[in-house]
């Protein structure tokens, strides 16, 4: 997509000629593996979304107005289960009347009750939702890519807490890495499970340390760093 359209309407045309070919993924399913019910999201700088996934043996492409996406079941499934959380809010609810009795918030965050906090797909999709459309606005792109950042911390999976059986033998689950794009300027901001530290690609000196050829960079080269401040005490009476 990257290298062939500069637009979701372009990639969404192309999509029309895609003939959709069931390749079996080793280690998927069965010992002859099975094909990957995968779906693709495709974002341009005009903030126009769009989701391509297979339906009855053909890749069908969704409008995504919200932006966001899981992996299954289908686009149009997530969606109409929004309407299943259409109570929820920032706003926090103060106290309600039961019959002869008043009920009190315990806590901030009562308009969100309910919100559903599992690492399922429809869950996740979600918190997507509701928490990227909640986003306050952002001074400069630095400041979004933090925001997005903390956005995307609500699906952080710690190791042990998800334990995956679909893919061969049972495996602990992990979010290995999370990644931000600056669509407008160009870059790729990323962190790994070991390294919490958000480092950035800019695409456009990446390319030219590329000189032309095929390259990477690698991701999990680094372990996060403890910084020690202990010494670094300050009195209050200053």
């Amino acid at each position: 997509m990257l290298g062939n359209f500069a637009t979701v309407d372009e990639v969404k045309r192309a999509v029309e000629d895609i003939v959709m070919v069931p390749t079996p993924m080793a280690g998927l399913g069965s010992d002859k593996g099975e094909p990957a019910d995968a779906h693709f999201f495709s974002q341009d700088k005009s903030g126009k979304s769009i989701v391509i996934g297979p339906i009855d043996g053909k890749l069908k492409v969704s409008e995504a107005p919200l932006g966001v996406m899981t992996n299954a079941p289908t686009y149009g499934w997530h969606m109409t289960n929004l309407d299943n959380y259409i109570n929820l809010s920032v706003k926090d609810i103060s106290a309600e009347k039961l019959g002869p009795i008043t009920l009190s918030a315990t806590g901030s965050g009562s308009g969100l009750l309910g919100l559903p906090g599992d690492f399922t797909p429809p869950s996740r999709f979600v918190r997507a939702a509701l928490f990227s459309q909640m986003a306050t606005h952002n001074a400069d792109a630095d400041d979004a890519v933090f925001a997005a950042f903390h956005i995307l911390n609500q699906f952080d999976i710690p190791e042990g807490s998800v334990v995956n059986a679909s893919v061969g033998k049972p495996a602990n689950e992990i979010t290995e890495w999370t990644s931000v794009n600056d669509l407008e300027n160009l870059r790729g901001y990323f962190r790994t499970y070991q390294d919490q530290s958000i480092r950035v690609v800019d695409l456009k000196q990446a390319i030219a340390a590329a000189k032309g050829e095929i390259s990477t960079i690698e991701m999990e080269q680094s372990t996060q760093p403890v910084v020690d401040v202990s010494t670094e005490v300050k009195s209050l009476k200053q």
